[in-house]
């Protein structure tokens, strides 16, 4: 499902718009297009032309395999890592479609990651999906916001090349992210002085057994 996710990404708004009209139709390929546009309220640039009229028949599947909601969150979690968080929310409490709850965990989706552990798996290898279980494993591990990951300063890079990155706030909690070679968030964590140790330990042995 990540090609297709990838792509309603890519498109915007006009892609959210189009998945949620054909969900909601159940219309598929030209038609699809034209009813997305009449919601947008006239042309919306890359909703024409033949490369999102093939999408249409991805987006056909991946809801017969997931859901709106689920395929939403999918995407929502792909482009929270390269826009505004600010201005996705307010795109949420524009879609008129949804109801309150479906907004509340998209706006999560946005500003926590809620949801977001299966996607981030579909843009990462098998060694960084390692380093993120032995960070996972550390005690006390949380996850960290999203707003601190540009904070922290990269220490080391990873065969595949995830980038690691750690940050210590003012009030001395130690924080740790990984970052793909676009320099993207993948995973973020934080823990409390007690587990400092251990999350040293951690960073120490995925030195050691990928890089």
């Amino acid at each position: 499902m990540d090609e297709v996710v990838k792509k309603v990404a890519a498109l915007g708004l006009p892609g959210v718009i189009l998945v949620m009209t054909m969900a909601a139709t159940g219309l598929t390929g030209a038609a699809a297009i034209t009813a997305a546009l009449a919601f947008l309220g006239g042309p919306a640039g890359m909703l024409g032309g033949i490369a999102v009229l093939g999408l249409t028949g991805l987006i056909t599947d991946a809801l017969a395999k997931v859901g709106l909601e689920d395929f939403l969150t999918a995407v929502y979690c792909a482009r929270r890592l390269q826009e505004p968080h600010g201005k996705l929310l307010e795109e949420i409490n524009s879609l008129s479609l949804f109801d309150g709850d479906i907004k509340d965990r998209l706006k999560s989706t946005v500003t926590d990651g809620c949801g977001c552990a299966t996607v981030a798996d579909a843009y990462i290898t098998e060694i960084t999906k390692q380093a993120i279980a032995i960070l996972q494993s550390v005690p006390g591990m949380t996850m960290a916001h999203h707003r601190d990951f540009k904070s922290a300063n990269p220490i080391m890079r990873l065969r595949d090349g995830t980038a690691v990155r750690t940050w210590k706030n003012l009030a001395g909690v130690d924080h740790v992210f990984l970052a793909d070679a676009n320099d993207r968030m993948i995973y973020g964590g934080y823990v409390g002085w007690i587990h400092s140790e251990g999350l040293n330990t951690a960073i120490a042995r995925i030195r050691r057994d990928f890089t």
